[in-house]
């Protein structure tokens, strides 16, 4: 399946500023939202349908803060940089930072993460860890809300809802070490064509637990389309019949 990737960026936004956003309105007028940090036990009221926060919060943290970067004793707060294609889809990339915190993820669940290396399979852990990403951005960029895991086969992942409009795939993928930058840019290749196989529209996630060049987190969360505007398939010229020569 074909279908239109956008392009790189043109601006990296405040890559190595923690918490800082220079650009708070993109080209397409898709806010770029300021404020405090993102904390990850907040999954569990912007998506009460689904337990994101017991399913995925021990690997997220994994994956920020424990391995494949380890942070000194006590941080609790990782920068991200995200790569954010609003709707309609099809337009270049906005980039910004935005931080990820757990200090308020409960006790008895932090208290696992150094024992789930010994637990999950590393690729296990990026895919886990990247949905709790995934999550956390998919309600703070688009005010979507996780309705309930799709089954293999599906698409996507998960279907979602954004208020007033029919719900949409959500497809995610986590990439534990990506010196080059090149795995986790075919991986989004990927994952936008899967999410469309079976929807119209839907959102495309890919997170890079370590990536280049500072070797930090990032997210490309796009929204990917079909047909209309800013569609992300080529659009097929219908060939009329041959004529028959005389």
């Amino acid at each position: 399946m074909q279908f239109w990737l956008p392009a790189m960026p043109k601006t990296l936004v405040g890559a190595g500023t923690v918490g800082k956003i220079s650009a708070r309105v993109s080209q397409k007028g898709c806010p770029m939202p300021p404020g405090p940090p993102l904390e990850l036990n907040s999954v569990e009221t912007n998506h009460p349908q689904a337990s994101i926060l017991y399913g995925f919060a021990i690997p997220t943290i994994v994956r920020l803060s424990l391995d494949p970067t380890r942070l000194p004793s006590g941080t609790m707060t990782r920068c991200v940089t995200v790569e954010w294609v609003c709707r309609p889809g099809g337009g270049a990339p906005e980039v910004f930072t935005r931080d990820i915190e757990w200090a308020q993820v409960p006790q008895h669940l932090k208290d696992q993460c150094v024992k789930w290396p010994n637990t999950r399979n590393e690729e296990d852990i990026s895919e886990d860890a990247a949905i709790g990403v995934m999550a956390l951005l998919l309600h703070e960029l688009a005010g979507a809300v996780i309705l309930s895991v799709l089954q293999i086969g599906s698409g996507g992942d998960y279907l979602v809802e954004i208020q007033g409009q029919p719900p949409l795939q959500a497809e995610s993928s986590g990439v534990r070490d990506d010196p080059h930058g090149y795995e986790s840019t075919a991986r989004l290749k990927q994952k936008c064509s899967q999410v469309l196989t079976k929807s119209e529209v839907g959102f495309a996630s890919v997170v890079a637990f370590r990536h280049p060049p500072d070797q930090g987190v990032r997210c490309q969360l796009h929204y990917v389309s079909r047909t209309g505007p800013g569609s992300n398939h080529p659009k097929v010229k219908k060939r009329g019949r041959k004529k028959k020569r005389p």
